[in-house]
């Protein structure tokens, strides 16, 4: 007998639809809750949600989706089932604050990155008339080599990748050609002179 009363007491269920406000364009995954209570739903490829194992009485809903505006709904139950149609989320408008990206060098023993550092005492010291990807000869894992024989044909492979797949940057900055992805040296041919440290 109470096993009855306990089943006639949960004989409610609630059904509605989520859409955009403006497109009315169905969200998918969209979070209904029973404020106070642990039941919810997610909205399926429609938009549509079912919340089962209600009773009879007065419930506040909490609707979210990722990018809207949460909204709260005061509904009433009966027996049976419960249509609250379409309800409508308002996308917000976040204001994100500036994002500024610092880029450092790599610190020995500090930063957890396999990196060689090549001083400005070693490129004054080994370079003499070669030209400056030459220094990285000596390099682990950077092959080097000139390909054309004229200034500026040098080639760097590093780790097996071709120079058009390898980032050269001076200062953080690319210099490698947008559409090729090559980088040629003969544009920086005062490097030598000015490069305090480098990194590779």
């Amino acid at each position: 007998m109470c096993l009855g009363s306990f089943i006639l007491a949960q004989d409610a269920s609630l059904i509605g639809f989520i859409v955009d406000l403006e497109d009315e364009e169905p969200l998918i995954g969209a979070s209904v809750k029973v404020i106070g209570q642990n039941i919810g739903g997610v909205t399926d490829i429609s938009g549509k949600f079912k919340i089962n194992n209600l009773t009879k009485g007065e419930y506040f809903l909490t609707i979210s989706y990722v990018g809207y505006i949460d909204k709260e709904l005061k509904i009433n139950i009966k027996r049976g089932i419960n249509n609250i149609n379409i309800i409508k989320l308002k996308t917000s408008n976040l204001d994100l604050k500036e994002l500024e990206v610092i880029a450092d060098i790599v610190k020995e023993r500090v930063t957890p990155v396999a990196a060689t550092t090549i001083s400005a005492k070693y490129i004054q010291e080994n370079l003499g008339n070669q030209e400056f990807p030459e220094i990285l000869r000596n390099t682990p894992s950077v092959y080097v080599t000139k390909e054309g024989g004229g200034f500026g044909d040098s080639r760097i492979n590093v780790r097996g990748f071709e120079q058009n797949n390898i980032a050269v940057m001076v200062n953080g900055v690319p210099v490698n050609d947008m559409e090729s992805g090559w980088v040629y040296w003969s544009n920086w041919s005062g490097l030598a002179d000015v490069t305090n440290k480098m990194q590779i």
